[in-house]
């Protein structure tokens, strides 16, 4: 569903679809549920065009975040990609990402910062 929503919207809004770019929204529509880091995607992307860039991956991450199709975030380091771009929780344990999604929680924090929450990342030990 994510892949299609991606696909229909890149059309929509003019931009070509590459190969390298339909790779990366092939492997989100795969693992992006698992929060992957943009170091996974690209050796995903390069079992298939071993020459892509880090940049190609970088540039076509901004393209898809300007869409709001993607959120970037930081864990020790290391940036990951998330396809799910409704306001959420991220549970973060060592070995992955979970999304609990809880409006009451969103709400909550909305009111206490005064702004707008996209995305709240929670490490857990």
């Amino acid at each position: 569903m994510w892949k299609e929503k991606a696909i229909e919207l890149l059309k929509k809004r003019g931009y070509k679809l590459t190969p390298q770019r339909l790779k990366l929204i092939e492997v989100l529509g795969w693992i992006g549920e698992e929060h992957p880091s943009m170091s996974h995607l690209l050796e995903r992307i390069r079992e298939e065009f071993p020459t892509v860039s880090f940049s190609t991956l970088y540039s076509n991450l901004m393209t898809l975040k300007e869409l709001g199709l993607v959120e970037l975030f930081s864990v020790e380091g290391e940036t990951r990609v998330e396809i799910n771009t409704k306001p959420h929780i991220n549970l973060i344990t060592k070995d992955r990402v979970v999304d609990i999604e809880d409006p009451e929680i969103i709400e909550t924090l909305k009111k206490k910062l005064g702004r707008e929450v996209k995305l709240v990342n929670v490490l857990i030990e």
